[in-house]
């Protein structure tokens, strides 16, 4: 048998819970006085308001044009009803902390309550007020459990929870566009609350839950009942000690889950939430509409709609819409929208839209800032000015100024404050200390230059680099009785001192002499080599060398320059010689 209640409830409009526990401030009941104004616009009255009376205003951008011209009369009174002046009564307002949370509302909620037989399961309709027609999609809960249930096509809802006789009942049903309403069943004994009221949160609306859900993974995994939870509730969210899921639908705490922040989350394949405060725990995949705080792992998949504090881990992806402070591993990929005040390891990839401290990836990592290290497989790359250390396997890339740079292939950089090396080649608008074969220093030096030495090598050389080093990589031919040597020179070097006409520097190059018929010599040399600079671009070389050649042990000519040691075993002869370089080079 079922029983009519509509006589033993009462019906309170009012917000999700009442002011006194949502809020100290009571900034709504703050007296106060406003001045006629004259088509001012309204965003410039809001934040005045604002600031005299200690608050923020959270509000849906669409919902008001704060560039529109109003004019308001003299008014004293609460601050409540000058926000009704100002907007009209189509709206609500509520308090939390140090906000005021505007919505648009112009329903109102009735309910026609019927109780079954068992006094933990509970039926309703959820109407219309002013029309009576039923309301489809509207969150119903139960303030002291959180039990909930969302309302059918024809406004039908139905949910079990766990009751005493003689426990206060208090309903709250949510739905967009309508005002929060309360309805309290009086007991006929105790109208006190037994529980501990939960607490509640409230976290300004900016978007981000709302593109999680459009993404590609939230459309697959997020279903239609959490997503009207989240628009129902409108930024205000519960604590619970603890959640299970099996799946974002199939939860302890039912479809309430979605506004739920959990000290202990277990999802058996995957659950969405509203965060966690302590461990949360994923077979597949966790998702969080806010932060997520100390420990998170997934065999599959996290996605972040807030900060995430402490350590978070899956098997494939991490996705975080806010920062990171602490550290993040991903088995192939990492993405974090803001900050990483931390660390990131990722199998294959790294992306941050904000600054990261380190960046570990198997193939790439990109971010817009680097502030310590950023070490990759393949490449690197930085968007604007960093102070990291960068390595990779390839190349290196930061738009803006960066530290020190180590790739395989190719550094590229607008500033370098320290030193470039790479196995090719270095560019960059300012890099003092390039070590590469080439670079491309802006405000460097690049040379041509021919010459010869003690070996008889008549060469070209091409050196590039920047104020202090320089890379060099030249070719040569020389003629040996009937054998033509061609060589091949790699090296580094540094300008020990330049002035306007005269100038000094030092190298280092290895070559490789060979008749391409199996016949190599190796050599090493050490020069000092001062210059005269005439004209504009012109400069004279010549200076002394120590060399030490290791020959091919069928060559049978002579060492080279002077001698200073000698010696041949089976696998050929070793010489150490002295001699010189002399040349002309043209600089550009």
């Amino acid at each position: 048998m079922i029983f009519k209640f509509r006589g033993f409830f009462l019906l309170l409009f009012i917000c999700l819970a009442s002011p006194k526990f949502v809020s100290a401030q009571d900034f709504l009941l703050h007296e106060m006085n406003y001045v006629a104004s004259n088509q001012i616009p309204l965003g410039d009255i809001m934040d005045e308001l604002s600031k005299e009376q200690g608050f923020y205003f959270s509000y849906q951008s669409s919902l008001i044009n704060l560039n529109e011209p109003i004019t308001v009369p003299s008014y004293e009174g609460q601050v409540e009803g000058f926000l009704r002046v100002l907007l009209g009564e189509d709206y609500e307002f509520k308090e939390h902390d140090k906000y005021v949370i505007i919505k648009y509302a112009p329903g109102k909620l009735d309910i026609d309550l019927e109780k079954g037989n068992k006094s933990s399961i509970l039926r309703g309709k959820v109407k219309d007020f002013h029309s009576g027609e039923p309301v489809p999609f509207a969150s119903v809960y139960e303030k002291n459990t959180l039990v909930s249930a969302l309302s059918d096509e024809n406004g039908d809802f139905e949910f079990k929870f766990k009751k005493q006789p003689n426990d206060l009942i208090w309903l709250g049903i949510s739905k967009e566009a309508y005002r929060d309403t309360s309805f309290v069943i009086l007991p006929t004994v105790d109208v006190g609350l037994r529980e501990k009221p939960n607490k509640l949160r409230f976290y300004p609306e900016n978007g981000v839950a709302e593109a999680m859900e459009n993404s590609a993974l939230g459309r697959l995994l997020i279903g239609f009942r959490q997503r009207v939870q989240r628009l129902n509730f409108g930024g205000f969210f519960v604590e619970s000690p603890m959640q299970v899921s099996f799946t974002p639908g199939l939860s302890s705490q039912g479809i309430f889950n979605s506004q739920m922040i959990n000290n202990f989350s277990l999802n058996i394949l995957g659950g969405y939430t509203a965060g966690v405060e302590g461990l949360e725990v994923a077979g597949i995949f966790n998702i969080n509409q806010k932060d997520v705080k100390a420990f998170q792992v997934a065999g599959i998949f996290n996605m972040t709609g807030g900060d995430v504090e402490g350590f978070q881990a899956s098997g494939i992806h991490n996705f975080v819409y806010g920062n990171v402070s602490g550290f993040q591993v991903g088995g192939i990929y990492n993405h974090v929208k803001g900050d990483v005040n931390g660390g990131q390891v990722a199998g294959i990839y790294n992306f941050t839209d904000g600054s990261s401290d380190i960046q570990i990836g198997g193939l790439l990592n990109r971010t817009a800032q680097a502030n310590v290290l950023q070490i990759a497989g393949l490449s690197n790359h930085t968007s604007t000015s960093t102070g990291a250390f960068q390595i990779a396997g390839l190349n290196n890339y930061s738009e803006g100024e960066v530290s020190f740079q180590i790739a395989g292939l190719v550094n590229m950089a607008e500033n370098v404050t320290g030193a470039q090396f790479s196995g090719l080649i270095n560019i960059a608008k300012s890099s003092d200390y390039p070590i590469g074969l080439i670079n491309l220093i802006e405000d460097g030096q690049k040379s041509l230059s021919v010459g010869i030495d003690e070996t008889g090598l008549g060469q070209i050389i091409f050196r590039s680099g920047g104020r202090k080093l320089y890379g060099l990589i030249g070719t040569g031919i020389m003629e040996q009785s009937e054998k033509t040597m061609y060589g091949f020179d790699f090296g580094l070097g540094l300008h020990v001192f330049k002035k306007e006409k005269t100038g000094m520097d030092f190298e280092f190059v290895n070559r490789q002499t060979t008749d391409f018929s199996g016949l190599t010599n190796n050599s090493s040399f050490f020069r000092l080599i001062p210059g005269y600079k005439f004209g504009n671009h012109f400069k004279l070389v010549a200076g002394p060398s120590i060399g030490f050649t290791a020959f091919d042990k069928n060559w049978t000519y002579p060492s080279p320059g002077y001698v200073i040691a000698e010696r041949t075993t089976t696998n050929g002869r070793y010489s150490l010689h002295a001699g010189f370089y002399a040349g002309i080079q043209y600089s550009f």
